[in-house]
């Protein structure tokens, strides 16, 4: 399962792009956004701005809507 994550990178003149992530199960927010949610956007970000620098990502976006937790996927 998977989530959309948003990301802006203002000097790429990204705003808001959409990223799928895997959904956050069992593991911490910490290790998750580490291994999973942060190598997912800096790989989408070195696809759309190969000369940019991972760094310079201004706002990141975790939707929490119809959530149980941070990163965890929607519930009906």
């Amino acid at each position: 399962m998977t989530i959309q994550v948003l990301y802006t990178c203002l000097p790429c003149c990204i705003v808001d792009a959409k990223v799928d992530v895997p959904a956050r199960t069992t593991e911490d927010v910490i290790t998750w956004v580490e291994k999973v949610m942060g190598p997912a956007i800096a790989e989408d970000h070195q696809r759309r701005s190969p000369n940019c620098f991972p760094t310079t990502l201004s706002n990141v976006k975790i939707p929490v809507t119809g959530a149980a937790k941070i990163g965890g996927p929607t519930e009906n």
